[in-house]
């Protein structure tokens, strides 16, 4: 499956399924595993209950870049099938050209049990966050995911060299507060890059306007940040970097 975040990426999905209901992912993630779940038969697929799919361990795509269990939170994945399966399937995959996995999570705390196998796999693991906003009141209406300031407090404590945060879809947020979160993260390691994007789903999120979309991607890009971007909507990114959609 082709992942439209992520240039040259295919997601692998060996485990499949999320409980956070973030509203967002009803047009996206969900109506996409309802295609795939009627072609092959599987009744939690369709209904996006987290479940496994071992069978799935041996098929890495071929891409550059694998989303390991881009349809789903592994959060809700059982540790032991992470270590047994998913682990396991990428230590015994023989790729042409080297890959690089991308491990994503609302709930980033979830990470500090993998970090040994993540710090000998380094050159090839990137742990990503979702950031949407700095605002925790009114976040429970979007998701059950952890509200962003625990997120963000998670994912900076992580010991862990190679992040990624993902603001996409972004909603409304406090300039300067949301600019010290991400810069602290970079502070830290030097983040390798953050996604942005607006919401290209037309959810009816509240979101903030373009000014201040531009005001806080340049306030990132002047701190030495790398963006890439997904569904801009006229928000320009230095270096002539192109909206991927």
């Amino acid at each position: 499956m082709m992942s439209n975040m992520y240039a040259e990426t295919k997601t692998w999905n060996p485990f499949v399924g999320c409980n956070f209901d973030c509203i967002y992912c009803e047009k996206s993630f969900k109506r996409q595993l309802k295609r795939v779940a009627w072609n092959i038969g599987c009744p939690d697929c369709y209904k996006y209950t987290p479940h496994v799919h071992p069978e799935r361990r041996f098929k890495i795509p071929s891409a550059k870049n694998i989303f390991v269990c881009g349809t789903g939170d592994i959060y809700f994945c059982n540790p032991n099938y992470v270590r047994g399966n998913i682990f396991w399937g990428i230590e015994n995959h023989k790729p042409r050209r080297p890959k690089t996995y991308f491990f994503q999570s609302k709930a980033p705390a979830c990470f500090n049990q993998y970090l040994d196998w993540f710090q000998t796999n380094r050159d090839k693991v990137i742990l990503l966050t979702t950031l949407e906003t700095n605002r925790d009141i009114g976040y429970e209406k979007i998701s059950k995911a952890p509200v962003p300031s625990k997120r963000f407090r998670d994912f900076i404590d992580l010991d862990y060299c190679r992040k990624v945060i993902t603001i996409e879809p972004v909603l409304d947020f406090d300039l300067g507060e949301f600019l010290g979160m991400i810069r602290a993260v970079d502070d830290q390691l030097s983040l390798e890059y953050v996604w942005f994007g607006f919401d290209s789903k037309n959810c009816g999120l509240l979101e903030p306007s373009i000014s201040k979309a531009q005001d806080f991607v340049d306030g990132l890009q002047d701190y030495g940040i790398e963006v890439r971007g997904k569904t801009l909507r006229g928000v320009h990114l230095s270096e002539e970097q192109k909206d991927v959609l």
